[in-house]
């Protein structure tokens, strides 16, 4: 049973890498250190033994120091607050010294791409930023990064290193970036989003002044040019009219599916497009862009879940590709030679 256990550990620190290595400083010291040992035992000339104990006490204090200035860092990275999947993200590692009366000096950091950082100290309670260019091609919440932090303070003899797992403070939203096929189906989006919006503006009951966040598109011109305020057209229902987007989360080749959402969002929200965004556990109206980074933050964590397909009419757009609904862009153009 202890033989196991022992094993265990082996193939643990195996898999971590070699943890404590001696520099070429180190090894010449080494030499130095066997050399005047065999010199104090051979002749018993106190010059000799004070020397192995010097050169001794040296790696013994660089090891415990080096091992100490590893010890009582948390390390975590931050992302900026709108990151995407398939994009590159300027991320920053926060290193923060819980050693509140012992600084730690000459850390490198070796990030998941082989580039190498140097901290050339942190005070005791203090936090330093490096700035990390990380990337990740699937949305949601990303694994662990696993850095390599190492020092060889203070004397360079040997150098310690550990392998961290920092955990990322936040999720990433899909790609807005267009496939092939996407463009098709906005466009389509877009052009039903028109023409609801041109109905439901001739649909009018009455005229009235304009008030802060009213539609600009509402605006009689007419009217207004006749008088010192502005007048807009007053509809018959608030609501009528608008587009409403139902992502369907049982569909199949979801992850697409999240994609192509995301881009049309995206856009969307370029043209001034005010239009409900619904799927079975949320619905979220649309006049500006920060209700667009809403539904991407809510795109980044939606899972693949069984739903029923609520009924069409005129003003719902359903995404998904169900049979009977859209095409797959990467199916359909395939089908097509």
């Amino acid at each position: 049973m202890q033989a196991n256990k022992w094993l265990q550990r082996i193939k643990e620190r195996w898999h971590e890498g070699i943890r404590h290595t001696v520099t070429p400083l180190g090894a010449m010291l080494v030499v130095l250190l066997l050399v005047s040992g065999l010199l104090a035992f051979a002749t018993s000339q106190n010059v000799f033994f004070l020397l192995f104990s010097l050169l001794m006490s040296s790696i013994l204090i660089s090891s415990f120091v080096n091992r100490l200035m590893l010890a009582g860092l948390d390390m975590k990275i931050e992302l900026p607050e709108h990151s995407m999947a398939g994009e590159p993200v300027e991320a920053t590692l926060v290193i923060e010294n819980q050693k509140r009366w012992l600084a730690s000096f000459a850390l490198e950091i070796v990030g998941p791409d082989g580039r190498r950082f140097y901290v050339p100290c942190i005070e005791g309670g203090k936090k330093a930023a490096v700035k990390l260019d990380l990337f990740w091609a699937k949305r949601g919440m990303p694994q662990p990064v696993v850095l390599v932090l190492a020092t060889r303070f203070p004397f360079g003899f040997s150098m310690r290193k550990t392998r961290v797992a920092v955990r990322v403070n936040r999720g990433l939203y899909p790609s807005i970036r267009g496939k092939a096929g996407f463009a098709d189906i906005f466009g389509e989006i877009r052009g039903q989003a028109q023409g609801l919006l041109s109905s439901s503006e001739a649909e009018f009951s009455h005229l009235r002044e304009y008030a802060a966040g009213d539609d600009w598109r509402r605006i009689a011109w007419r009217q207004s040019a006749r008088g010192d305020n502005w007048i807009v057209k007053e509809v018959k229902s608030g609501g009528e009219g608008r587009l409403k987007i139902w992502l369907d989360p049982g569909s199949s080749h979801f992850e697409l599916l999240v994609d192509l959402a995301a881009y049309v969002v995206w856009e969307l929200q370029f043209t001034n497009t005010k239009f409900d965004f619904a799927s079975p556990d949320f619905e979220i109206e649309v006049f500006e862009r920060r209700e667009a980074y809403t539904i991407l933050r809510m795109l980044a964590e939606i899972a693949s879940s069984p739903a029923p397909v609520p009924n069409h009419d005129q003003n719902l757009y359903i995404l998904s590709f169900r049979p009977g609904y859209l095409l797959v862009p990467g199916e359909a153009r395939a089908g097509t030679h």
